[in-house]
């Protein structure tokens, strides 16, 4: 069923199989939608071409990546079980992998560079304004930075590649590059819209 699935071997021991999979299923998500966050809302000038075609739009889904992100970070960094069920988390992947080397020191790092992610999470989300321009996020997160985010992210693949070297040898790519239809893309399409909008002005 899982054959050929990104994370999937045989080689890898049947207790952490599929928990193994879907956490680097979920790593290589977060990794997709972070780059997109990023080409989308990083630049000042893809902003400000946003803002003069579809602000509120845009403005909503700026909101919504950023929320989806938050808490694709903390379902990744929560705690072995919550409400008496098991999370499907790296600590519960962690801790069935107790006798890996530089395992336990890697999550560490991870775990430390989550807090302020958490800490967000529980106090809920900051929101922008609609009735002011997109900004461009050099703090993503409320009072987080990308750098932060970065090693997150690097961390997380740092602690599933020491399992799959482990059991495999390698390394798996969390970070590729988007397919067809990113960010790009859309920005190109966008400056169409606002290249045909500018000559109609004109006509009229």
């Amino acid at each position: 069923m899982c054959d050929g699935a990104f994370g999937y071997n045989l080689r890898i021991p049947e207790n952490i199989r599929e928990l193994f999979m879907w956490l680097c299923q979920d790593l290589a998500a977060l990794y997709e939608k972070w780059k997109f966050y990023i080409e989308l809302f990083g630049k000042q000038e893809n902003t400000e071409l946003m803002s003069d075609l579809a602000q509120s739009s845009f403005q909503i889904i700026e909101e919504s990546i950023r929320s989806d992100l938050t808490m694709g970070i903390c379902r990744l960094s929560d705690p072995p079980k919550s409400s008496g069920k098991t999370n499907l988390s790296i600590k519960t992947l962690v801790n069935k992998c107790e006798n890996i080397k530089n395992l336990k020191e890697s999550f560490d790092e991870f775990n430390e560079a989550c807090g302020p992610i958490r800490h967000l999470r529980n106090k809920k989300e900051g929101h922008n304004d609609l009735n002011t321009k997109i900004k461009p996020k050099d703090n993503p997160l409320p009072g987080i930075g990308r750098k932060q985010i970065d090693k997150i992210l690097n961390e997380a693949s740092k602690i599933l590649n020491i399992i799959y070297k482990e059991y495999i040898g390698g390394e798996l790519a969390f970070d590729v590059t988007l397919n067809r239809g990113g960010a790009s893309d859309l920005l190109d399409c966008l400056e169409k819209a606002k290249e045909y909008q500018n000559r109609n002005c004109k006509i009229y």
